[in-house]
Parts: C-alpha cells; structure tokens; sequence
C-alpha cells in the first residue's frame, strides 16, 4: 500500500520502540478536530472521508416526518434525485442526478446485485420495497465511484442500515387513505443476552384510481437476529420476504407509440413473491486488524398472467371490458447471489488499508433471458496525514456470460451468447479531505471507471437509402471531480456545498428508431458522448426556539452533448431539483410540510415523439397530535397537496394525485434494557 509504504518510513523509529497506539482502535468513534469518524476496522465498508460531501443521510426521524411506508417513499424528499415509478415490470427505482441508470443498493453494508454493473441489469426492485420501519437510516452516495458498495458503484449507492434494538420494543401503526388504501403491521425487537433481534409483519393493499388496473396486496415479512461475542465476534443474518398481488397499471391512451399493442395486453403478478437474505460475519482478529463475510441471496419468483381486454378509447383513458384470458406465462424463479469476502488491517498508525473480493451469480427470466456471473476485486487505502485524510484506491470488474440474450434478454435468441468472458473493467477513486477548523471541511474527490456495453444490443445500422444510422454499442467509460465544503454554524446549522463535473463517454440512450418483436415494441440504442456540470447544496438547521426546523436541498446541473460540429444541450435529464421540509414541534403537536420541485425536461421513452415532462413540484403535509398516556401518535397526511398529477417515467404513467390518509402509531419500550 502507497500510504502504508510511506507511513512505515516516516514512522520506523516509533515502530522499532514498540509503538502500539493507533488511530483506528478499539472504540467505535474518535473525535479529529470536532469531527466524527467511523473507524473502517469497525465499519468495513464505510466510505473514505473524503466521500463525506456526497452522501445524503436520512434518518429515522426524517422518515417519521415524511409518513414514508416503504424504501422508495424515504428516497422522495431527500436528495438530487428521482424516486421513479411507473405500471411495468419494475415499478420503484431510483435515478440519482438524473440520469438513466438507476442505482445500486445495499443493506448493512453488503452490496445487492440488483442492478448488475451495467446494461445488462437484474432490474430487480424488491430493496426499494423494504418496509421503513425496519430502517435506522439510509445513506446515499450520490455519485460514483464507490469502491466498496455495489458491483459498479457507478451510479451511486444506497446503503440501508436496518434497526437495532438494545431494549424490548414494539411498535405498530395503521393508517387507511384514499383508492381504498390500507396500511397496517406491527414490529417488535429487543436483546437477550449476547443476541438482539427484529420480526415485523406489515400489509399494504390498495384498489388505485377507478379504470386504472392498478390493484396491489402485499405482504411483507421480515426479521433479523444478530450475535455478538465480546469484541471479537459478530454475527448478523436478516430476511425480507414480500408476499401478494400486484396488477401492472395501465398506460393513458395518449402518445402512446402502440396504443393497439401496449394497450390490449396487461399483466397481473399472482403471486408475487420477493425474498431478501443477507448475512455478515465478521471477526476482529484483534485492534489492528478485522475480517468480513458477506453474503446476499434474492429470489424473485413472479406467476406473470397476461389480461387480454377487448377495449376502445374514451379520450385519454382506456375503458376496460370484463372479458379476460389467463394464461401462466412464468413459473421459473429469478434468482441473485452474491459472496464478498473483506479484509482491513492497519499497518502502521493511522493507516488502515482495505482489500475485498466480490462475487455475484444471477438468473434472470422476469426480465429476459440472462445467467451471468460478476467478479470483482478492491483494494483502497486510507490515511491521516495529521488532519489531512486522504484515500486511493482501484477496483476490478469481470463479467462472464453463461447465457445471454441480447438486448436485456429481450431480444432474438438466436444471437445469444453463451460461455464468454467479458472484458475486464478498472475503476479508481482518489480523494483528499482537510478539516480547516471545527466548523468548515474541505473535501476533493477524482474517480473514474467504465461500465460494460451490451456488444448484442439490437440496433438498427442503416436506412433504407443504406445511409449509416447507428454503430456497434461501445463500453461507457466516466470521469468524475467533486469538490466539497461542509460548514458548521452554531446558530444556522449544517450546510454543504458540492461542485460535480462528470465525463460520459459512450453512455447509451434509447432511439427514437422502433421495431417490432412479435406483438411487442422495442427501441434501438446508441452511444452518446455527455458531459455534466453541477452544483449541490443541502442544509440542516437546528431546532429553533425548541420549535421550529428546516431542511432541505437544491441542485442546478448543465449537460450537453459533445458531437465533432460543437456542442449541443441534452434536455433528457432534469437540470434544476429541490428539496425542502419545514416542521413545527410542539408538546403534543407536530406539522410537517414537505415540497420537491423538478424541472422541465424532455422523454420519448414508450411514446411515439419526445414530449416535454418534469416542470412538477410535489407538496406533502403531515400533522401529528400526540397522546403520551396511550403511547399513541394520531396523524392525518397529505401525498400531492396541490393535486398535481405529475409522471417521472414516461407521461403515460402519470401519478395518482391527491391522496389523503388517516393513521395511528404506537410505541411501547421498555424502560432498561432486558437481559436474561
């Protein structure tokens, strides 16, 4: 390790006295000029420091605030991103800054393969649906390239970390709200001895808007147990399993590419089954060194029935018959596992290098045809300087095909490729992070990295007159710079700003160019080269007058196309998103007001020409009365005060609007800890 080599040099006298201080010791935190800092022997997937400005927290009571039920609604108002949804296969899943691939996710730490390290994606969107009582926090790094997390890290992260409890707990909610929609479950969780554990069993169902086909009856199941042996020894093992019914809703009549094609087929998911394991073991071999075994498993196991409807059209909306055929179209499970393996150890002081090898196996049939592996190996070094921290780190990236239908598994399996290698992929990140003085943070990051090409994607390469359209898809290849100051105000609070840059070469977008496989409408794909400025700023306060807090955050972002003849604006992602939420905290009585704002952009995803989207703010409102002696918290809630029926997708999937909800929540805890 450079730092290592170099702090051994610097140090050799101290080491050849037997010195045995280090700064990454037994304690969980240390403070460094006013700052805290998770030890990475401890925590062994944390980010460097220097990452600090680019990650978003959410916490528990941000998501109390938002009356958030699941992952996907805690992503709403919290960071320069969409939490996208729409009536198809895959429903929630989020795209940080905009952009078209969405991010990858992991739970404590142990990285998911759901979204693969490129096109070729899982698209498995069974972590957006964890319920958010189970959630102590979410982290989100905004931007890549995150060495640890994730099979790409490209596209940002977002890291659950699940509750613990040191105490016996129960908690219990139920609400009911508009489309004949039910909320209700309750959790418990506690400790013996060396365990702790959490069992929560919570049911969501709902009719959705009269025509729509949008009926959903989930339920979901989780729990967790965890073992602790002195500081040597923990073990932590926890499942999702999510269990129902879902329709997929149907698309509004206009634009549509196909209105014949996309309207008369609708899909119905009964069962719908989605599993999701994961386990760390991890060994403290002693203060200046620690081992880490991660495993994952997902099932996704989904009984696809095709609705065929007989239907015309009544304006924007469908008018559905009674007549329907069903017919099972898919019994074969989905399935993701992965196995990482990390090692952390401190050399000499102040020094902790870290090195991990990953490893994801997936099947896939929901969506496509695909078997692949993903083999990946990181090494990432980090170390203080004084007050100076500083990383460098690299990481490998190797796919392997089994069986691979081209174009997402969607395409002619005739061209399938089958038992070839990929080629190998090299990411690296190096930062730096300066705390000036206990109330400003300096940071800098510079990382870069490729995603691999879909080489089997269908594209159309010629016209009709043979003039060249399209070439082979090439692997996308980024380059980002953040730049990052984090200030401290006593009176004010927490603010940070962040200056993003990013280089996109060769990342991908889909035409304008359809074609038809069977009865059902695909696109063709091309390469574009994308470059991006932007600027982020996010704010804390803290209470004021013991009442009254905000928080919020606003990203302004430029992209355009580099093409031989100059430069041209891309108008497919949204330049300007903002984020605000503004609370009143009395002694029984709570308000909170929620707004997102995202601007204009431009789609032509599942239409038949780009149209204009974005331009939409959302508005919630939550008030809270509480009744101490019964444990109890009343709230009635508003989703989409202003009514504004906006799309995040495409527009032929527009929001629900207004929803009003009406709900209690329960809390009993102990009043010390239980240990029998």
């Amino acid at each position: 390790m450079f730092f290592s080599l170099l702090s051994a040099a610097l140090l050799l006298p101290q080491l050849l006295f037997g010195q045995k201080e280090t700064l990454y010791d037994s304690i969980p935190e240390i403070t460094v000029t006013g700052r805290k800092r998770t030890s990475p022997l401890k925590e062994i997937t944390v980010e460097p420091l220097a990452w600090e400005t680019s990650i978003t927290y959410i916490t528990q009571e941000d998501n109390r605030k938002m009356a958030a039920h699941h992952l996907c609604d805690v992503l709403k108002y919290s960071v320069n991103g969409v939490a996208s949804t729409q009536g198809r296969r895959k429903k929630h899943y989020y795209l940080l800054r905009g952009q078209n691939v969405a991010s990858d996710y992991a739970i404590n730490g142990v990285s998911l393969s759901t979204n693969g390290a490129g096109p070729m994606a899982e698209w498995v969107e069974a972590p957006s649906l964890l319920p958010e009582s189970i959630i102590e926090s979410v982290e989100i790094v905004r931007s890549g390239n995150s060495l640890l997390l994730g099979f790409s890290g490209l596209n940002g992260v977002i890291n659950v970390k699940t509750k613990t409890f040191d105490r016996a707990t129960t908690q219990a909610e139920a609400e009911y709200g508009a489309f004949n929609t039910l909320h209700a479950g309750a959790l418990h969780g506690g400790k013996i001895k060396n365990f702790h554990y959490v069992f929560s069993l919570f049911n969501d169902r709902t009719d959705g808007p009269g025509g729509r086909h949008s009926y959903e009856n989930l339920w979901n199941f989780y729990g967790k147990i965890g073992y602790k042996y002195r500081e040597k020894l923990e073990l932590n093992m926890e499942s999702s399993y999510i269990y129902g019914t879902r329709f997929v809703t149907q698309a509004v009549f206009d634009s549509l590419a196909a209105p014949q094609s996309q309207l008369a087929d609708l899909w119905e998911y009964d069962p719908m089954r989605y599993s999701i394991s994961t386990a760390r073991l991890k060994y403290n071999a002693s203060r200046y060194a620690s081992t880490e075994l991660q495993l994952s498993y997902i099932l996704n196991r989904m009984d696809l029935y095709p609705d065929r409807y007989d239907f015309k059209s009544t304006g924007k909306v469908v008018t559905l018959s009674d007549s329907i055929v069903r017919n099972r179209m898919l019994g074969e499970p989905d399935s993701i596992f992965t196995a990482s393996v990390f090692q952390a150890f401190s050399p000499v002081e102040q020094n902790v290098a870290r090195v991990g090898v990953m490893f994801a196996s997936s099947a896939n049939y929901a969506h496509g045809k695909s078997k692949k592996k993903i083999l990946s190996a990181t090494v990432l070094d980090q170390h203080t300087f004084g007050r100076t921290d500083v990383h460098l780190g690299v990481k490998f990236i190797r796919e392997y095909y089994d069986y691979y239908v081209p174009y997402q598994g969607f395409g002619d399996e005739t061209n399938a490729v089958s038992g070839e290698w990929q080629p190998m992929l090299f990411n690296i990140s190096a930062g730096v992070s300066f705390p000036v003085n206990n109330r400003y943070i300096l940071n800098c990051v510079v990382n870069s990295g490729a995603l691999p090409a879909d080489r089997t994607a269908l594209q159309q390469t010629a016209d009709a007159g043979g003039k060249t359209l399209l070439s082979g898809l090439k692997r996308e290849n980024r380059t980002g710079v953040e730049l990052g100051l984090k200030q401290y105000l006593p009176d004010a609070g927490h603010l940070t700003y962040t200056l993003f840059l990013l280089n996109q070469k060769n990342t991908s977008e889909y035409t304008r160019l359809p074609y038809y496989e069977g009865n059902l409408l695909r696109y063709y794909m091309k390469n574009l080269d994308l470059r991006t400025a932007g600027v982020e700023l996010s704010f804390r306060s803290p209470a004021w007058m013991d009442m009254f807090s905000a928080s919020g955050n606003i990203s302004y972002k430029y992209v355009y196309r580099a093409e031989p003849s100059g430069r041209t604006r891309y108008d497919k992602q949204p330049p300007l998103i903002a984020n605000a939420c503004f609370s009143f905290a009395g002694k029984k009585t709570e308000m909170h007001l929620m707004a997102k704002y995202v601007s204009s952009y431009r789609s032509d995803r599942f239409l038949k020409e780009e149209t204009d989207m974005g331009n939409y703010c959302n508005v919630d409102v939550q008030l809270i009365r509480h009744v101490p002696a019964l444990h109890t918290e009343l709230y009635i809630a508003a989703s989409n005060l202003l009514d504004v029926r906006y799309a995040t997708v495409s527009p032929i999937y527009p929001d629900f609007g207004r929803q009003i909800r009406l709900g209690a929540r329960w809390r009993f805890a102990a009043s010390s800890p239980v240990f029998l």
